[in-house]
């Protein structure tokens, strides 16, 4: 010490300065350095974890699946848990500044119920964890989930009064928050009846055609419904018919009009398959956001897949 002043050796600073601004980051921005860890956005993250509100006791799932025991020794119903294949929706949920993920699972137990329920996994301590699950209902299709000032929002079509649980018509759009550590219900507002007209204004690209037809690489083919109209793209062609709303879900698709592009394969094949099961097409609805068409009859019956094309 010299003239009331400390001096430092080079070395010392070296050690010691770099350390105190480690620990001083720490301690200001925990949530920040244990968030770096947890990544919300990793599947495997969210399909190995323990998941309360659903049974008495939390389930842990692996791979994605809980399946306990069967309730009868030998029998075939047992409680089961599964991740649905829906992409987290990543928002703030708490107010602490990083996003927590909102996933959709479902519990069935072998009989014919589905039931569909929403939870809410944070990073806690460098690890995602599950800090919010509320029941969304028996066999509903969701249209979509999004996150908004705070909230999850869920569009999903649910039973309506005196609706088998089968065949559920009803628009509901419900708001989400976390308060207090749980999960609740902010506000629900049923919006009418389900029909063509809610698929007016997206253009929806087919991901599926039927159990054993998958769309060939590089193959775009979409479908669009307007007023008395779908139209889109077969991969290689467009085309337009005319569609009539028949019931709650259903629906008649008459001669279609197409382009007349000679089309090599494998664009061209599938076309044809496609114009085919589009033709017979006549009940639709959704799967995780995802619109779906069914078509054919009896056993032969089979569904088309479409993801809604978003915007660039």
């Amino acid at each position: 010490m010299q003239g009331g002043c400390v001096t430092i050796s080079r070395s010392v600073f070296n050690v010691f300065v770099p350390g105190l601004v480690a620990l001083i980051v720490a301690a200001i921005v925990p949530s920040a350095v244990s968030a770096a860890s947890c990544r919300l956005n990793d599947p495997i993250a969210l399909r190995n974890i323990e998941y309360g509100g659903i049974y008495d006791n939390a389930v842990t799932l692996r791979d994605g699946v809980y399946e306990g025991e069967p309730f009868v020794p030998g029998g075939a119903s047992r409680p089961r848990v599964e991740l649905l294949d829906m992409s987290p929706v990543l928002h703030d949920l708490d107010g602490d500044g990083i996003d927590d993920a909102a996933v959709l699972l479902a519990e069935s137990s072998g009989g014919s119920g589905a039931f569909t329920y929403l939870a809410v996994v944070s990073c806690r301590d460098g690890r995602a964890v599950n800090i919010g699950t509320i029941g969304l209902g028996d066999r509903i299709m969701i249209r979509s989930m999004a996150g908004q000032e705070g909230a999850i929002v869920v569009e999903f079509v649910a039973a309506g009064p005196g609706e088998p649980l089968c065949c559920p018509t009803r628009k509901v759009r419900n708001r989400y928050r976390l308060r207090d550590r749980k999960l609740l219900l902010a506000s629900s507002e049923v919006q009418g009846t389900l029909s063509l007209a809610d698929l007016k204004g997206v253009t929806w690209r087919l991901s599926r055609l039927g159990r054993n037809e998958r769309v060939p690489e590089g193959v775009k083919v979409t479908v669009m419904f307007g007023d008395g109209r779908v139209s889109g793209s077969g991969g290689c062609n467009r085309y337009s018919a005319a569609v009539v709303e028949t019931e709650p879900q259903g629906f008649s698709i008459g001669p279609a009009a197409s382009t007349k592009m000679a089309c090599p394969d494998p664009a061209g094949g599938f076309e044809d398959i496609y114009f085919s099961a589009l033709q017979a097409a006549n009940r639709f609805g959704f799967l995780l956001g995802n619109l779906v068409l069914h078509y054919g009859e009896g056993g032969a019956r089979e569904t088309m897949i479409f993801e809604r094309e978003v915007p660039r």
